[in-house]
């Protein structure tokens, strides 16, 4: 192996790399840690974003073997130690996340985490974005393929199991002021107007049971079915026509969205199907230089469920 020498600058020191040494004589910073700072618990520690491909069951009944990025932590509980052994927190991620069906990956992880690092409490988060189909709105036969980013997260808590998951749904909303004062200055003085509208972000996250596990699939479809104005993906000029009659349609404040969306989840939740949620709604301003918000959940806990 080649080495550039420095010896002449610094002779103590030998400026070559010995490729045949090995031992496990070395120092370790958690025995008899140094420890500044408030002798406190600190809630999570761990390693993020891991690259990591993990597989994915779809509605269908088939498998997707998607990139994501994974985070894994624990809880660092005693106030007198110092760091967690986090190679072995990547191990232990590649070991039973990699390759293996999301949900089961997930679960095996939290199970030997708190054990293996001697913590209370474990978390996952996979980030990827799932691919589903989409028809164009007018054109017979055509269609593409759109993705939504998504994050599944299990947690270990006081000995349970928590299961969340999130989508980003991207939709257009047209103003419903702009678009009556638009009407108003076409009817009124035959003005050339035309409604403002944005590309929007509707991000729902639920909470469920992992024998009552909930699709992908059906979360989007509850957002297309409830908030129509997705963006498209195949569009020709019939589409485009649809797609600007659908946003009159559906004319759209963010907290509207945030109202339609919470009825949906709420008829879910009756149903037993989740057991909590939360809705962020983004309406990214095309009149204004900011966004309009709006954000709920079920039972008020948005700090933690965001």
């Amino acid at each position: 192996m080649k080495n550039i020498d420095y010896g002449k600058k610094m002779p103590d020191l030998i400026f070559k790399y010995d490729e045949d040494f090995y031992t496990d004589d070395l120092p370790d910073p958690q025995i008899d840690p140094v420890l500044p700072g408030a002798r406190v618990p600190i809630r999570k520690v761990g390693i993020a974003p891991v690259d990591l491909p993990v597989k994915f069951m779809s509605k269908s009944g088939g498998t997707k073997l998607l990139q994501t990025e994974a985070s894994l932590y624990c809880s660092l509980d005693d106030p007198n130690a110092k760091g967690l052994n986090l190679s072995r927190l990547y191990l232990l991620m590649h070991e039973k996340i990699k390759d293996n069906l999301s949900l089961d990956g997930v679960e095996k992880a939290l199970f030997e985490l708190p054990e293996r690092q001697g913590s209370n409490n474990a978390y996952c988060k996979l980030r990827f974005k799932y691919p589903m189909k989409q028809k164009a709105l007018r054109s017979k036969g055509l269609e593409g393929h759109i993705s939504y980013k998504t994050e599944l997260e299990g947690q270990y808590r006081g000995g349970e199991y928590h299961w969340y998951l999130t989508i980003d749904y991207v939709y257009s909303s047209t103003c419903p002021c702009s678009f009556e004062l638009a009407h108003d200055a076409m009817s009124k003085r035959q003005a050339a107007a035309n409604a403002h509208s944005q590309r929007s972000i509707l991000k729902v996250k639920v909470k469920f049971d992992r024998s009552d596990k909930i699709w992908i699939e059906d979360l989007v479809q509850l957002c297309r079915d409830n908030i129509p104005t997705e963006v498209q993906i195949v569009v020709k000029r019939r589409d485009e026509q649809a797609f600007a009659e659908l946003n009159g349609a559906n004319l759209l404040f963010s907290e509207d969205v945030c109202r339609i969306m919470y009825k949906a989840l709420d008829e879910w939740y009756d149903a037993n199907r989740i057991s909590d949620f939360s809705i962020v709604v983004s309406h990214e301003e095309s009149l204004h230089p900011w966004n309009a918000i709006a954000v709920t959940s079920k039972f008020g806990d948005s700090e933690n469920l965001i």
